[in-house]
């Protein structure tokens, strides 16, 4: 089972980071989880691979249009009283009953800030929801009409390539990345990564808008990384290689794309047209 929700937050100390708060988001939501299952928290604390990511903060009422500036994602300020939208997914059960079974009420202490879950929303609110891992693969080979998409990375998206960050949005990189994240949850139908970097180099972009950013991880170092709308064509795929990607498209929302996104990176939409 994979889901995607949102977790409604309160600000109840406001103030202003000096980083990128991925790390502290991800930090908090561990205390979360080891408030409801003590040993599961350890289990995921040992993994190299975690099972879930976390977004970014978002203020409700906010576009996802426009791309922010890197000083709106190093420093961010929040209020008190100020409302926010955080949204999380899990690619495990237990991982998922757990944010599931965050109490409303719970506060977060995220560095110097406090904020209050409000509400957690997995009902189809926010684009939120679970799906069984076998409904995607069956989506993927009902799809015969859909004949391009959109990818929308809605936090700072890194690769990691020959041991060094890139922060460019190639498909190659994202579809490879989509594949190590499949084969790592140990999901059905075994993809072969090399195949699929060489199918997604075969496909067409259309049109991107989007910008590169330094995210600031802490006082001593950043990394790069890149935001934005991303449309690809798949004129000239078979109709295998069509379901692989189609596939890989669906489950990147619930997956992320690139390295850290369970700090914060590589937040994915998908739109198929």
């Amino acid at each position: 089972m994979l889901g995607v929700l949102v977790l409604r937050l309160r600000t109840e100390r406001g103030g202003h980071y000096s980083m990128f708060p991925g790390k502290l988001l991800h930090g908090a939501l561990f205390c979360c989880m080891a408030a409801y299952d003590d040993a599961l928290a350890g289990d995921l604390h040992e993994r190299r691979v975690k099972p879930f990511t976390v977004g970014m903060l978002w203020r409700v009422g906010k576009s996802f249009g426009a791309v922010p500036q890197a000083r709106e994602l190093n420093e961010p300020h929040y209020a008190a009283g100020e409302k926010l939208l955080l949204r999380l997914t899990a690619l495990d059960e237990d991982v998922l009953f757990a944010f599931l079974h965050i109490p409303c009420g719970t506060q977060l202490a995220v560095g110097k800030l406090i904020f209050t879950v409000e509400e957690v929303l997995a009902n189809g609110q926010e684009d939120t929801g679970c799906v069984e891992v076998e409904e995607l693969i069956a989506a993927a080979l009902s799809m015969e009409e859909v004949t391009q998409f959109r990818i929308s990375f809605r936090s700072p998206t890194v690769f990691r390539v020959d041991n060094a960050d890139c922060a460019v949005p190639r498909p190659e990189l994202i579809f490879a990345s989509l594949t190590d994240k499949w084969t790592w949850q140990r999901l059905p139908s075994v993809l072969d990564k090399a195949y699929v970097r060489g199918v997604a180099a075969k496909l067409t972009q259309l049109e991107w808008r989007g910008a590169g950013l330094r995210i600031r991880q802490s006082a001593q170092k950043t990394v790069p990384g890149f935001m934005g709308d991303f449309t690809f064509r798949m004129d000239r795929l078979s109709a295998e290689e069509r379901e692989i990607i189609l596939l890989l498209a669906q489950f990147a929302p619930f997956c992320g794309t690139g390295r850290l996104t369970a700090q914060g990176f590589g937040e994915t939409q998908i739109v198929f047209s």
